[in-house]
């Protein structure tokens, strides 16, 4: 179990970023003890949500939680996330515009199932909530997550994506993959570009956060749309940034250090490792590092045990419960007073420096 020490003071603002090797979640303190969420994993110490786990450990009530962000529906960024509605069941529920549409509705609904795949988990996590919550409201670009002051400074949260051109070759993606005669299967697919992804940007005033979800590039639908645009292309600038997609490069362009960000801004990252696939490459942390000497990674790791598969086997013939002690789960934390110009850095478990 890791501890996180203290919570952060009224007047600070926080990112932390979580990853266990498959997943992601982040939580930022707004100031004044209030909180969003964006996306969800599992923190294997608890076998919960991780930020939710995580705001248990630092003291914070259920309602000072005023939003839950869901940026997409893929199980590395949804597993848990129907915990986190039930237990922060005032804060307001946020989902990609793209889920809001009748087509992408019904595409969630016949993939909601038991599945062995990781997709159709992520779309049983969605559709659970969606049908559950009377607060969940849809983002699209220039949607207003939340607008507020805390500790007497004025914040925006708003959704850099989907644009609207994204959110239409979105739906026609999902209704082609709907499954004839009504019927429900449990094997969803896994819909390339990423373009329904809600990009969020934390306006501080003098200074902002973003918070790349899995966005990808593709013609003027992904990042370049964000960029060329003359709203969220001239937002402040951010000092710190959680990288898209990863750092696949498929989720970069230089455009976004050099239009979207500070120079020299704080990069956080998570890993992705499953069936084969790993992100990160190295050419990706070089890549990433090439446009920032500050850039961290949450996790290195699979959420597979790094064991002989035959002495794990004989592990488990003679034990009923097995837990790693190094889980490759690590956290990034950023804090800063409102006035200050600098985050602090913290890393937690296998979080390390790229």
């Amino acid at each position: 179990m890791i501890d996180y020490l203290k919570s952060p003071a009224k007047n600070e603002i926080e990112v932390t970023v979580f990853g266990p090797g498959y997943g992601e979640s982040i939580a930022v303190h707004l100031g004044g003890g209030e909180w969003i969420l964006i996306d969800s994993c599992i923190d294997p110490y608890t076998g919960e949500s991780a930020s939710g786990s995580y705001l248990d450990s630092i003291g914070v009530k259920p309602d000072k939680v005023r939003s839950i962000v869901a940026s997409h529906w893929h199980d590395d960024h949804v597993r848990g996330i129907s915990r986190l509605a039930t237990k922060y069941p005032t804060a307001d529920f946020v989902i990609s515009a793209v889920f809001n549409d009748k087509e992408a509705l019904a595409f969630l609904s016949a993939y909601n199932g038991e599945s062995s795949s990781g997709l159709a988990r992520g779309a049983k996590e969605l559709f659970s909530v969606i049908n559950t919550r009377d607060n969940v409201y849809p983002a699209l670009h220039k949607s207003i997550i939340l607008d507020d002051k805390f500790n007497d400074v004025s914040i925006k949260v708003t959704a850099f994506s989907p644009v609207p051109a994204a959110f239409a070759q979105s739906i026609a993606h999902l209704a082609h993959y709907l499954p004839k005669n009504g019927n429900s299967i449990n094997n969803a697919p896994e819909i390339h570009p990423n373009l329904e992804s809600i990009v969020v940007h934390i306006d501080l005033g003098d200074d902002a956060i973003l918070l790349g979800s899995d966005l990808e590039n593709h013609n003027k639908l992904g990042w370049t749309a964000i960029i060329d645009d003359n709203w969220s292309g001239k937002r402040v600038p951010a000092t710190a940034y959680k990288v898209a997609h990863h750092g696949s490069y498929t989720g970069d362009t230089p455009n976004i250090w050099s239009k979207l960000l500070s120079p020299e801004p704080i990069a956080c990252l998570t890993s992705y490792k499953l069936a084969g696939k790993y992100l990160p490459t190295d050419a990706d942390k070089e890549r990433v590092k090439e446009n920032t000497q500050h850039a961290y990674i949450a996790s290195g790791a699979s959420r597979k045990p790094q064991m002989d598969k035959g002495q794990l086997k004989r592990l488990k013939d003679i034990a009923t419960n097995i837990t790693l002690l190094d889980t490759g789960f690590g956290a990034i934390r950023l804090r800063k007073k409102f006035n200050e110009k600098s985050w602090s850095i913290e890393l937690f478990g296998a979080a390390q420096r790229l």
